[in-house]
């Protein structure tokens, strides 16, 4: 079995198999498999790939090729896929050397295998696509039951959920304040008016739904800005240039 250290591949297999086919197109091998080379993959496609090369032993700790990634870029397509099911059997030994039942596991069976890898949620995800794809194309007998399972949260693929915010009721005002004719009122229920003191004026108010999750309150608080900032400009324009001496004279 592989070492643990060394986590199995995670990135997509396409992204792969994309990376030996640029490796098959040119005559030269590259000195070292680096993030340098991958410059034109993003950053974490760029880890997965060389994460994926060292659980091969397609290149050293160093990033140097090693001699069956020559071997493998070499090869015409029926000795490649030799190659690719060598690599997949002894890489993945504890799924492949007969001990595990691959040929009729369920979902449930093949994720239990991988998490011995001490990986979960999306990374365990990836990890079993990853697998699955490379030894259908490598010609293993795999179970038409084990799929990819789904990333249900916890560890790296923890999901967020959508939670209900209550947005601040204003406190209770003596009743003689609270029938006040010029109190907001919001305009229909399940609402809430929410005043904005303005210094020296007469306060504003907001109406909002009671209410809203905290990603509709982010994206509120937001979009309240930028429409008070615009409309401010455009209420600027309308304003008695003796009116602005006097704003500004005070």
């Amino acid at each position: 079995m592989n070492d643990k250290a060394v986590k199995p591949p995670y990135t997509s297999y396409r992204s792969f198999m994309n990376l030996m086919s640029d490796l098959k197109e040119h005559d030269v091998m590259p000195a070292a498999i680096d993030r340098s080379y991958l410059t034109k993959r993003s950053g974490s496609e760029q880890s997965a790939l060389i994460s994926a090369l060292k659980w091969f032993e397609l290149v050293n700790d160093d990033g140097t090729p090693t001699e069956r990634l020559d071997s493998y870029i070499a090869a015409d397509e029926q000795k490649s896929k030799t190659l690719l099911k060598e690599m997949v059997e002894s890489s993945y030994g504890a799924i492949t050397d007969g001990t595990f039942n691959l040929r009729s596991a369920t979902t449930s069976q093949l994720a239990d295998q991988f998490r011995q890898y001490e990986i979960s949620g999306s990374t365990l995800s990836k990890s079993v696509s990853f697998f699955l794809a490379a030894a259908k194309e490598a010609g293993l007998a795999v179970s038409p039951h084990a799929k990819a399972p789904p990333v249900t949260g916890g560890g790296n693929g923890k999901r967020k959920t959508k939670t209900a915010v209550t947005l601040p009721i204003a406190p209770q005002r003596p009743p003689h304040i609270a029938h006040e004719p010029s109190k907001p009122k919001p305009p229909r229920d399940g609402m809430v008016a929410i005043p904005i003191p303005i210094f020296g004026g007469q306060d504003g108010v907001i109406y909002l739904p009671g209410q809203m999750t905290e990603k509709q309150w982010e994206n509120v608080i937001k979009m309240t800005e930028f429409i008070l900032k615009n409309y401010r400009e455009t209420m600027a324009e309308d304003v008695p240039e003796d009116q602005e001496e006097e704003d500004e004279s005070s």
